[in-house]
């Protein structure tokens, strides 16, 4: 059990991790435990009765994220309630104790009725993506990078397994494969030692299992292009290009920067193009997600604007590619990389979702040592990050020409 002890804040957070090797056929199994163990306990047997113990509990809540990062899929409980030294309430720890150990351990066969509501609002997760049109375009962008490999897929699973699926195996994944997770607790906030004492049965839930890495060893040969249109009235167009740069990389900060140069903040230049010079876009930004080895970059635009919008976009990354940034681009980069680190450090949120990246990639940076990093890249570091990147898909999801608004 891991403590981040800080007295800046006056709430509790509790974030319990179960993380497993990638696997496509649990993808479904997984989301509906996230759902199925939020929803009651043994001592609270319904969503009414388990949402009205949380409220007494000063109003606790329990979020739940469910996310692939590189050769993981790791799901996060995170429990929020106010700090019990504030609160004369000897039985708090002790109910919230209890009810994390019921809700996860040992659970019976589960209620009919909410493995079916679970099940429901798969089905309708899944049956209405393409009424949420960025989150779907961004996943079939996925879908279009990774094609069969496991990051491809929906971490949802596919509707056919939902429509298939049953409470039987459910259960029987989660008695024989869910509980043979790796699971970690980690607790922020001003932590005492009565809380501390209190907590610490939780320790015998713990376990580590050695999770063999995921192999990722195809890159599109060739740069595939990809359209949709659907009933709407925007374009979304999106830019992925391969870049094979780990979390431990000595160019990992220069990745960081090249993407904060790109599309990574308002003062980038696709942001400033296609925004202030040209009015193209409503909506641009980029992202380097490391632990799959793709920057990709994203602009929302109306439909009559794509085509240039699009044209733009490869002329600037081209010429980018090969001049790299001015000094004052690069400084003004690393500034808001600087500020965007201090400003993470305000939010409670961040705490556990940082130390628990750390401690799965296993690195350990202090502020200084970050802020050294950032001083230290130079132009001669981002012409190396930007010589290794290379576009391998672009998909463009639009209303089509004739779409009336």
């Amino acid at each position: 059990m891991i403590f981040l002890p800080t007295k800046q804040y006056q709430a509790i957070h509790i974030s319990v991790y179960f993380v497993s090797k990638i696997e496509s056929d649990a993808f479904l199994y997984r989301f509906l435990l996230a759902r199925i163990l939020t929803s009651y306990t043994e001592t609270y047997m319904s969503k009414q009765l388990l949402s009205k113990k949380l409220n007494a509990l000063y109003g606790m809540f329990i979020t739940n994220h469910v996310f692939v990062l590189k050769d993981y899929h790791i799901m996060r409980f995170n429990f929020v309630f106010p700090n019990p030294s504030l609160i004369s309430d000897d039985a708090m720890l002790d109910d919230i104790v209890q009810i994390i150990k019921e809700m996860f351990f040992n659970r019976k066969p589960f209620l009919a009725s909410v493995f079916e509501e679970a099940k429901r609002y798969t089905i309708n997760e899944i049956q209405s993506k393409k009424d949420h049109k960025f989150a779907y375009a961004k996943e079939q962008l996925i879908k279009y990078i990774y094609l069969n490999h496991p990051y491809g897929k929906s971490i949802t699973g596919t509707l056919e397994e939902a429509l298939d699926v049953s409470l039987t195996e459910t259960y029987d994944y989660y008695l024989n494969y869910f509980l043979n997770d790796t699971i970690k607790f980690y607790v922020s906030g001003d932590i005492h030692q009565e809380l501390k004492d209190k907590l610490s049965v939780l320790k015998s839930y713990e376990r580590e299992n050695v999770i063999e890495p995921l192999e990722f060893n195809h890159v599109h040969k060739t740069i595939q292009n990809y359209t949709e249109t659907l009933p709407m009235g925007q374009a979304y167009i999106f830019f992925a290009y391969h870049l094979n740069v780990d979390r431990k990389d000595p160019l990992y900060t220069a990745a960081l920067i090249v993407n904060m140069l790109i599309g990574g903040y308002p003062e980038s230049m696709l942001y400033k193009l296609l925004r202030e010079t040209y009015y193209l876009a409503y909506d641009v930004d980029s992202k380097f997600e490391y632990d799959k080895s793709y920057l990709i970059i994203y602009a929302g635009v109306n439909i009559e604007s794509k085509d240039l919008a699009y044209n733009i976009i490869v002329e600037t990354i081209n010429n980018f590619m090969f001049d790299g940034p001015v000094s004052d681009q690069l400084k003004e980069a690393k500034d808001y990389l600087r500020n965007e680190i201090y400003s993470s450090l305000d939010f409670q949120d961040s705490m556990i979702p940082r130390q628990f990246s750390a401690d799965l990639f296993g690195y350990e940076e202090t502020l200084d040592e970050i802020m050294k990093k950032i001083d230290a890249v130079s132009n001669e570091d981002i012409m190396k990050v930007l010589t290794m990147m290379t576009l391998t898909t672009t998909y463009t999801l639009s209303g089509g020409e004739d779409y009336e608004v």
